[in-house]
């Protein structure tokens, strides 16, 4: 499996369609979400500049597995615009949090994919990414089902406010540190995501992030250079 970032302006017009029919075969046929979209490709409003698009690829056949679209909360994000009312309080705008949205790791093709792994990996990378551009956390509108897979993963999910119950689904608006205990329950895996089509840029070479173990932070080294 091949973990790869790409910036919304770097995705080549094959790659957006490919991702756009990943996303309506995920959402829209298997999950049921009614959403405003063409037949057989899901993009929406946040699918512009500042947007990255975090890909899982299959080595056999280069086919999608995996999927998260991460967006700083200095701009307008999917959880403050429909559905700011999970938050209790006003949704985060910081420079120090980001959002992750159409989160998900499925093979629509049924093949031997394992699905947690993917979830794990694309999440780390997720994070690495965010992290790298001096955040400390995510954010996300997510089931209440997705809280509780990541908290069984050992990925404290926080949440913003009280679930509600919206077209069907019961949604929460949730947290994510990038604390210790995090990162190494999602294994450190060795994936080094890599801002598409520079896979060495130096971006890349850093040595850690500030890593939040109760009200203290302090620096370690999570990824290699």
């Amino acid at each position: 499996m091949q973990i790869r970032c790409y910036t919304d302006e770097n995705l080549t017009p094959a790659l957006r369609a490919a991702t756009a029919r990943y996303r309506h075969e995920v959402f829209v046929e298997q999950m049921g979400w009614e959403l405003p979209c063409e037949p057989g490709y899901e993009q929406d409003e946040f699918d512009t500049a500042g947007a990255t698009h975090v890909l899982a690829f299959n080595e056999d056949d280069g086919r999608i597995v995996g999927y998260g679209r991460l967006l700083p909360t200095t701009q307008t994000y999917l959880l403050e615009k429909h559905f700011a009312s999970l938050v209790n309080g006003t949704p985060p705008r910081t420079a120090g949090v980001w959002e992750l949205s159409r989160y998900t790791a499925s093979d629509p093709h049924g093949g031997k994919t394992q699905d947690a792994e993917v979830g794990k990996r694309v999440l780390l990378a997720a994070m690495r990414f965010a992290a790298a551009r001096g955040a400390h956390s995510l954010v996300c509108c997510t089931t209440v089902a997705i809280e509780r897979l990541s908290n069984r993963w050992g990925v404290q999910m926080q949440r913003l406010g009280p679930p509600q119950r919206i077209d069907g689904f019961l949604l929460i608006a949730g947290q994510i540190a990038f604390t210790q205990e995090a990162c190494e329950a999602l294994g450190a895996a060795p994936v080094r995501p890599t801002l598409a089509p520079e896979p060495e840029r130096a971006a890349w070479r850093f040595t850690g992030w500030p890593v939040r173990t109760g009200s203290t932070a302090r620096h370690r080294t999570l990824m290699p250079a």
